[in-house]
């Protein structure tokens, strides 16, 4: 650089990169220096040895060569002490393992790998392991440490103090699969293209913003993932909402959009909590009901408004009572309204946002809805990618363990 032509100024060409080349060079330079170092290492005196051997190993600067002593039937002891698998320290792994699962595809997880760091992974490598740490993610999900959580800090959009409450909820979004996990599985239109991923999350919440919403602490939330059926599903629901504290916990609630498997299987894991139905959901259906109920578009659009608030400030009960009263007839004859109608009856008692709202109880599920959008949606729904359904839940496996806040073991 000293010896590069200047510009008027006086400043060298090329400076611009010089970062970039000092980096380079002292990454050089560290793969040198630790492959002598753990060669020296791994090659102490030692009685019984047969041979030298060299491994290359993929450390955080790269691939570097070292020599160790070979005995035969005895295990090396600088591949335990470093955490060697897929010939990879334990660091090496990691960021390996965040490129695969963060990255758009694991090619490019592989790109951004070398490019941030220098380590140059072959994609089918880093796809081999981090699909072998979502085996363990997943692994790790079924026996769960206990996780009940202080916090020191209230929000910051914190107003009022309610009871501390913990929340689960339950969702399910579906990935992109291969033919040989779709054939033959009933999709809505026919043969299905996706098989479905469940997504739990827990957290939990004790203060209200200024316009009376419950604010979760931020550190509170926790994730699970199974393509399992609903029965497993609950079972580790179960497992986790334990791990959570819920039989310590002043008070809790579990929230799902309405689907009768997932209120069945929260219910069962969680029999003294308040359930409640997600309130967008149940607005989706009222709207539906008002377009069934013969009226022209612009009153339809009104009487739903209407009902609407009638849900919001009070609950379902007012919606039933009030079309049961002025369309009784249209009910009786039209199908579609009477569907409508009768998702509202079954679920009366977890539609009662009044008194949600004034006891500081959340009224939506947004929460598991945004977990499921982040870790199935956006890592495996994209164009053109299809994946083994064991796969597709290994992927999301790691994304929960990732953002699910737990304490470093």
């Amino acid at each position: 650089m000293e010896a590069a032509p200047c510009d008027e100024r006086g400043i060298p060409t090329g400076i611009g990169s010089l970062d970039a080349q000092l980096q380079k060079a002292m990454r050089e330079d560290l793969r040198v220096f630790l492959g002598r170092l753990l060669t020296g290492f791994a090659t102490r005196g030692e009685k019984g040895v047969h041979s030298v051997r060299t491994m290359q190993l993929l450390t955080t600067f790269g691939w570097v060569d070292v020599h160790e002593n070979y005995i035969p039937e005895r295990a090396s002891p600088l591949r335990a002490s470093l955490g060697i698998r897929f010939k990879s320290t334990a660091a090496a792994q990691e960021a390996v393992e965040r490129c695969g699962a963060l990255g758009g595809s694991f090619r490019e997880g592989a790109d951004t790998l070398r490019r941030l760091t220098g380590m140059d992974v072959k994609y089918s490598k880093l796809r081999d392991m981090t699909l072998a740490f979502g085996e363990a993610c997943l692994a790790a999900q079924n026996t769960p440490e206990p996780d009940v959580r202080t916090y020191t800090k209230k929000p910051t959009k914190a107003k009022r103090e309610v009871p501390r409450t913990l929340f689960g909820m339950l969702d399910g979004a579906s990935a992109n699969c291969c033919k040989a996990d779709t054939v033959g599985v009933k999709g809505k239109n026919g043969e299905a293209g996706t098989r479905q991923v469940r997504v739990g999350v827990f957290g939990e919440y004790g203060w209200l913003d200024k316009e009376e919403h419950p604010v979760p602490w931020r550190e509170s939330f926790s994730y699970v993932v199974s393509g399992e059926n609903i029965a497993e599903v609950t079972i580790l629901m179960k497992k986790h909402g334990t791990a959570r504290g819920c039989g310590t916990v002043p008070r809790m609630q579990c929230l799902a959009d309405g689907e009768e498997a997932l209120e069945k299987g929260l219910r069962d894991a969680f029999p003294h909590a308040e359930f409640t139905n997600d309130f967008y959901h149940a607005s989706e259906h009222v709207h539906a009901l008002c377009m069934a109920l013969g009226l022209e578009k612009d009153a339809a659009q009104k009487k739903y408004r209407f009902l609407r608030g009638l849900l919001y400030r009070i609950g379902a009960d007012s919606v039933i009572r009030h079309v049961e009263a002025h369309y009784a007839q249209t009910l009786s004859s039209c199908e579609d309204a009477e569907k409508e109608i009768e998702y509202l009856r079954k679920r009366r008692n977890n539609m009662r946002y009044g008194w949600l709202r004034r006891n500081g109880y959340l009224i939506g599920s947004g929460h598991v809805e945004a977990a499921a959008r982040v870790l199935v949606v956006r890592r495996t729904k994209q164009a053109g990618m299809h994946w083994r359904h064991a796969n597709a839940i290994r992927m999301t496996a790691i994304l929960a363990h990732y953002r699910s806040h737990r304490k470093a073991a």
